[in-house]
């Protein structure tokens, strides 16, 4: 690791998440839940980190089909999936700018508005922290909504700072947490941040009109590498 870059990395601050806590617990008591948890998302990493690292990508957009889809629970387990593999780092995104809730589903404290970071200078480095029980994640998850998500999203401001976070640590994936494709705009501008989609369907509610609407949107965007169907075994 350059130098540099392994200052910035200690610099970053660090946060502990009730939620990877919480799974260690269960973990420990219930082996049943320690092989679903094992299991859940490793088939899901093993392609994604395959199919990535073969096409030189580095940054994976998660995104949900329709509100309440599970595309945030699919970033974050994805994401410590992810980090669970040696030498990989990775940093978890939450561009659901409008509706942010990464903070909440890890259990950590979020971080200032991007807003504000970029009217200060346009360094997300700040907003990143490293989660204790997970060494090889670190998250960028603000813990307040943007009223203004969808037009800061389609800011060149941003789009360049990404860049420079990026160039930062190329050796990290990024998993990037977007607000739902279909109903908002917001998840459209954020899609050119990404160099591939994974897009999450409702398992239960989705329809084949709602996958018909999402191709005619994303001509034009970053490839889809694939569709996990959420919910569809309860």
């Amino acid at each position: 690791m350059p130098v540099g870059q392994a200052a910035r990395d200690a610099a970053q601050g660090h946060v502990s998440s009730k939620f990877i806590r919480r799974e260690a617990a269960l973990t420990a008591m219930d082996a049943k839940h320690a092989k679903i948890s094992a299991q859940r998302f490793s088939l899901l990493r093993t392609r994604i980190l395959r199919e990535m690292r073969s096409r030189g990508w580095s940054k994976l957009a998660v995104v949900p089909v329709t509100q309440g889809a599970g595309g945030t629970f699919v970033a974050v387990n994805l994401a410590l999936a992810l980090a669970r593999q040696p030498h990989t780092q990775v940093t978890l995104i939450d561009l659901d700018l409008g509706s942010p809730s990464v903070a909440g589903q890890l259990g950590i404290p979020g971080c200032s508005a991007v807003s504000a970071a970029l009217a200060g200078g346009g360094d997300l480095d700040a907003l990143v922290s490293r989660v204790d029980e997970a060494p090889n994640l670190s998250v960028l998850a603000p813990d307040r909504a943007e009223p203004d998500a969808a037009e800061l999203l389609q800011d060149e401001a941003l789009a360049q700072a990404m860049r420079r976070l990026h160039d930062r640590h190329p050796a990290r994936i990024a998993v990037i947490d977007t607000a739902a494709l279909l109903g908002e705009d917001a998840a459209l501008a954020a899609l050119p941040l990404a160099d591939a989609l994974l897009l999450v369907a409702d398992g239960r509610r989705g329809t084949a009109s709602d996958m018909a609407e999402c191709e005619r949107l994303l001509v034009g965007m970053p490839p889809v590498m694939g569709v996990v169907l959420n919910k569809s075994e309860d």
